[in-house]
């Protein structure tokens, strides 16, 4: 999944309970998970216990290039055994840019009329052997700009 986000380069969290001890640098599991997020350029931004066992399970992790402000951890208990976590990310709207272009009406164009136009045209007729692959395409351009 972190393959896909990263191509599409866009803000993302990854957050939840993870049933991981973030905090046990010995763990062999946490060790790769720490790996695996550093491969791709993504930070965990909890630390200190987010469980009543005193683990820290649930995590918030985004790009280098996106550090939640005011993460704040919760005591666990007050309504399950983990913490609530909230932060806020601040993520900039790139404007798109304005785009010009020119569309056909293809409702009002006529189906007959286009088909007998181009049963007509040179585009239907016999093509001379004589004719390169410019001269082809010159014609089709054209016919159908006519």
């Amino acid at each position: 999944m972190l393959e896909t986000l990263v191509v599409y380069s866009c803000p993302v969290v990854v957050g939840g309970d993870f049933n991981l001890r973030a905090q046990d640098d010995n763990d062999p599991d946490t060790r790769r998970f720490v790996n695996l997020l550093s491969s791709f350029d993504v930070v965990q931004h909890v630390h200190g216990p987010t469980h009543l066992r005193g683990n820290t399970l649930d995590l918030v992790a985004t790009f280098t290039d996106r550090v939640p402000d005011d993460i704040t951890v919760l005591p666990p208990g007050a309504i399950s055994d983990h913490s609530l976590i909230t932060c806020h990310l601040p993520i900039g709207v790139d404007s798109l840019p304005l785009t010009e272009r020119l569309v056909r009406g293809w409702r009002r164009v006529s189906r007959d009329k286009l088909h007998r136009a181009l049963a007509d045209s040179q585009l239907c007729s016999t093509v001379p052997d004589d004719m390169d692959v410019d001269q082809l395409f010159d014609t089709y351009s054209t016919v159908v700009r006519r």
